[in-house]
């Protein structure tokens, strides 16, 4: 059933729709046929036909609404097929009319809206007129009371507005679901094109920070390396004439001590470089948001980061246990829980931190704590902070609860910054 209500065309509501709708409608023809079999003589010599005809109706709805190819021609051979069905009928119109609501819905809602009212309103039209006066199996038929032909057209015209209706209803659905997915589309090519322009980022960090560490280098080597040179031989030099010559011995020694001053300054300055180059690097929620999105695109699990009303950094020491219980908690997500999707949220309340991670893996009756939850339990010692973790329904679930310093300013930045990866 939920296949025949998907539809054709990979998932076309309106149509598995139309297509019980019609087969019900079918369906509750034949049973009036059956009912009818004792009042009237012609229904007798005509059920092997009525039901061939019948099921000829029902295999030309099923290829409507399955395969959806030929429609106008198929809706032409089905009013042809009620024709023959309800002609031995006379006056007889509630199972034609059954039959003709069956056919009104495929008109509805298989045509484009262009075609479809037309061609709704000529299906009723044709069931309306064909109910005359007839004769067929050698017996008069007489053509239904003109209260009939009025009841039947107007209950036609009120099922025709109901269709309109639930065909306009399908097609804004339709036109919804395709624009949602044209927005999907364009978010996950944003996406992309923003984990590639981080990760390009990231690289040209790296190669500048491997350049300016080689350049330092090379100046620590050629400073320390020119000044250790002179020093010794200016100092070996002293050694041999202390005692020949101790003024040139004692201007050696001092020459020796100023280079070597200059040596300790150069090295100094390099070093305080150095530094500064280390301190450039990411920090507090950049560096979480740069650890999620690199996470994401190297192993295709969606991930998303909500990071509520944290501030920017939380100061070194609690930057770098947060950045550890996020890389510990996505390993053990993706190599344990074979999660498809991991969530994570940041929250401070009573100036404490919540820091949790929830995926959708199969999470774990027992917990085995490794390496890598110990060393984070003691992190969390260390800043009176305290971890738990435990299943939930869909999957696991693990935070932690750091208590923040004084100096820690958490400004409410109603920020809702978001990483994701399709995979």
């Amino acid at each position: 059933m939920a296949g025949i209500i998907a539809g054709r065309k990979g998932g076309d509501s309106s149509a598995g729709f139309a297509l019980i709708l019609s087969l019900l409608f079918q369906g509750l023809a034949g049973l009036q046929y059956i009912l009818m079999l004792t009042a009237l003589d012609n229904t007798v010599r005509f059920s092997w036909q009525f039901f061939v005809f019948l099921g000829l109706s029902v295999l030309l709805s099923v290829q409507m609404g399955l395969l959806g190819k030929a429609v106008p021609l198929a809706l032409a051979i089905r009013l042809f097929l009620i024709f023959l069905m309800g002609f031995p009928l006379g006056s007889y119109l509630w199972l034609e009319l059954s039959l003709i609501f069956s056919l009104l819905t495929e008109a509805g809602l298989y045509l484009p809206a262009k075609w479809n009212l037309a061609a709704m309103g000529t299906a009723a039209a044709a069931g309306v007129l064909f109910q005359q006066s007839s004769s067929a199996f050698n017996r008069v038929l007489p053509g239904p009371a003109i209260h009939d032909l009025v009841s039947m057209a107007s209950y036609s015209l009120l099922y025709i507005v109901l269709i309109c209706l639930l065909s306009r209803m399908f097609r804004n659905d339709r036109n919804s679901r395709e624009l949602t997915g044209r927005l999907d589309l364009a978010v996950s090519r944003l996406a992309k094109a923003n984990l590639g322009f981080q990760s390009y980022s990231s690289t040209l960090e790296l190669d500048t920070l491997k350049k300016e560490r080689k350049r330092v280098s090379r100046e620590i080597h050629d400073t320390v390396g020119y000044s250790l040179t002179n020093i010794r031989i200016m100092l070996e030099a002293a050694s041999f004439m202390v005692e020949e010559d101790p003024e040139r011995a004692r201007e050696l020694l001092v020459k020796s001590m100023n280079e070597a001053g200059l040596c300790l300054e150069e090295t100094r300055s390099a070093m305080r470089l150095l530094r500064s180059t280390e301190s450039s690097r990411e920090k507090g929620i950049r560096a979480f948001f740069k650890l999620v999105s690199t996470f994401a695109e190297s192993t295709g699990i969606h991930v998303s980061a909500e990071f509520g009303n944290s501030p920017d950094t939380f100061g070194n020491r609690i930057d770098r246990t947060i950045f550890r219980f996020i890389q510990e908690g996505l390993t053990n997500s993706f190599r344990h829980g074979r999660a498809t999707e991991i969530r994570i949220y940041f929250w401070i309340q009573n100036r404490i931190l919540k820091v949790s991670l929830q995926d959708n893996g199969h999470g774990a009756d027992e917990m085995n704590e490794g390496i890598g939850l110990t060393g984070m339990k003691e992190r969390l010692g260390e800043l009176g902070g305290s971890m738990e973790y435990h299943n939930v329904p869909g999957g696991f679930e693990i935070s932690i609860r750091i208590p923040l310093e004084d100096r820690v300013k958490t400004t409410n930045k109603g920020r809702d910054n978001d990483s994701s990866a399709a995979g």
